[in-house]
């Protein structure tokens, strides 16, 4: 099955008649199609071969209004700043090798694993000293 290209537009038609609206995109004196009447709309696929668009915009039940589009790279942009998905689910593993850079601040505690698998649990304390425990069994 072949796929169908929109014609070339030649002496396009509009008008409103017995029939209802109609608007006739590709249509000449001769061959006309119409693409709305009362019945409803009547588009081909290749009606939206050449459609663009640089942003989609969504108004929430409250009223806030958001601008969905993307950035050069194929980043999705909400109201012209890069998504960037949670990483904050609980319980999650994160794998492979991390660089981080600034400032990292973990509060919970945390725990280190040795070559063998032994858990030890790292704390400061008050005055800044760290304090590493076997993780009692």
């Amino acid at each position: 099955m072949s796929q169908q290209v929109r014609p070339t537009i030649t002496n396009g038609k509009t008008g409103v008649g017995n029939f209802g609206v109609g608007v006739m995109p590709d249509g000449t004196v001769d061959s006309l199609r119409i693409l709305i009447t009362p019945d409803g709309f009547h588009f081909e696929p290749y009606d939206f071969d050449d459609l663009i668009l640089p942003s989609v915009s969504f108004e929430s039940t409250k009223g806030t209004k958001y601008d969905l589009s993307f950035d050069d790279g194929g980043a999705l942009l909400i109201n012209g700043i890069k998504y960037i998905s949670p990483t904050n689910q609980d319980d999650e593993s994160i794998k492979g090798n991390k660089t981080y850079e600034g400032q990292t601040k973990l509060s919970g505690g945390l725990q280190l694993l040795s070559s063998n698998g032994t858990v030890f649990n790292v704390v400061v304390d008050n005055e800044g000293k760290l304090i590493i425990e076997k993780e009692a069994n």
